[in-house]
C-alpha cells in the first residue's frame, strides 16, 4: 500500500525509483521508490501548462515566460523566480540556469533515445529518466548516477520532477504536430 505523505529524500536507501501516474485522466505523478513518495508533479488543470511541483518541504511552479516565449520560469511557490528553463533551439535539449549559480542540462545523449539524462559541467551525469513502452502505470524509472551531493545543488527530487516536466512538455509538442 503506498503511502500518500511525503518523505524526505535524504532517507532514500536506493538508487532506482519510479515514477507513477495517479489516475487515468488527472496529469498528477509521484516520485517513489515503491513504498514512499518522495515527490508530486501535477498541472493546473488540463488546459494551462503551469506545473507544480511538490516536496515535503516547499513546492514550485513551471511557467512559461510569456505568450510566445518558448523560456519557461521556475518559481519557488507561486511567483518568486529562482531560475530559468531555456530550450535549445535546434535540439531537444533544455538548460538549466539557477539564480544561485547552480547550471545543468538536460538531454538524449542518442538521437532516438527513450532516456533523458541531467548533466553537469563538474558533476557529470547526476540522473537520467527513462520511459518504458506500454506502461501506464508506471511509466518512468528514474536511476541516480550522483555519489555525493555537493552543497550547493538544488534537491534532486525537483531536478527530477522538472525533467519529467520537459519530457511531458516534448510530449505534447510532438501529438500536436
Amino acid at each position: 500500500m503506498m503511502s500518500t505523505d511525503q518523505r524526505d529524500f535524504a532517507q532514500v536507501k536506493t538508487t532506482e525509483l519510479f515514477i507513477t501516474r495517479q489516475g487515468w485522466f488527472k496529469r498528477e505523478y509521484e516520485l517513489t521508490d515503491g513504498q514512499f513518495v518522495y515527490a508530486k508533479l501535477r498541472y493546473r488543470s488540463n488546459f494551462k501548462r503551469d506545473a507544480i511541483i511538490e516536496l515535503p518541504q516547499n513546492s514550485w511552479t513551471i511557467k512559461r515566460k510569456g505568450w510566445f516565449n518558448r523560456t519557461l520560469l521556475l518559481n519557488l511557490g507561486e511567483d518568486d523566480t529562482i531560475g530559468n528553463i531555456i530550450p535549445e533551439t535546434w535540439k531537444r535539449d533544455f538548460n538549466l540556469k539557477l539564480d544561485d549559480g547552480f547550471e545543468a542540462t538536460y538531454l538524449y545523449k542518442k538521437l532516438f533515445s527513450k532516456s533523458l539524462v541531467l548533466t553537469n559541467g563538474q558533476l557529470g551525469d547526476i540522473f537520467q529518466i527513462t520511459q518504458k513502452a506500454f506502461s501506464i502505470k508506471q511509466p518512468f524509472t528514474v536511476t541516480i548516477d550522483l555519489i555525493t551531493k555537493p552543497d550547493n545543488m538544488p534537491p534532486l527530487p525537483l531536478l527530477i520532477m522538472i525533467g519529467l516536466h520537459v519530457i511531458l512538455l516534448r510530449q505534447q509538442q510532438a501529438a500536436s504536430q
